[in-house]
């Protein structure tokens, strides 16, 4: 028969009380999930909706958008919005936004037909030799 140590009970407690903290720390009210059956939804500000990127921009401390934007939307809600004239990007600092994000910079590239500064790699064509 084995008994435990003081000191095995005393690290297994610790693990425990990390454990338990974790775990606070992942239910914690104040953090924001979306829910599974939330989309991301992506669309073109209407010209009503100035004052929602004007309040994502003071949110995110940063100077307005300029130009026609984008808009990443979750339940309704705008979290990011992207200007199509200088693909300068707001957010919500208070939300999760990366991948947000990432699929507002995606629609921009497309809409504006690719990546800036970018160059295609020129394809690989065979030579046909005559003998």
């Amino acid at each position: 028969m084995t008994t435990t140590t003081p000191l095995n009970a005393l690290v297994a407690q610790d693990h425990v009380n990390e454990l338990k903290e974790h775990a606070r720390r992942w239910r914690d009210p104040g953090r924001v999930v979306w829910p599974r059956e939330s989309a991301v939804e992506l669309r073109p500000a209407r010209d009503d909706e100035a004052a929602v990127a004007r309040r994502l921009a003071q949110l995110d401390d940063a100077p307005e958008l300029e130009g026609q934007v984008l808009l990443a939307l979750v339940n309704g809600d705008a979290i990011a919005a992207i200007s199509l004239t200088d693909r300068r990007v707001v957010a919500n600092p208070f939300v999760r936004t990366q991948h947000a994000v990432t699929l507002l910079r995606m629609r921009a590239d497309h809409l504006l037909g690719g990546v800036r500064g970018r160059r295609r790699r020129p394809r690989w064509v065979p030579r046909v030799r005559f003998a």
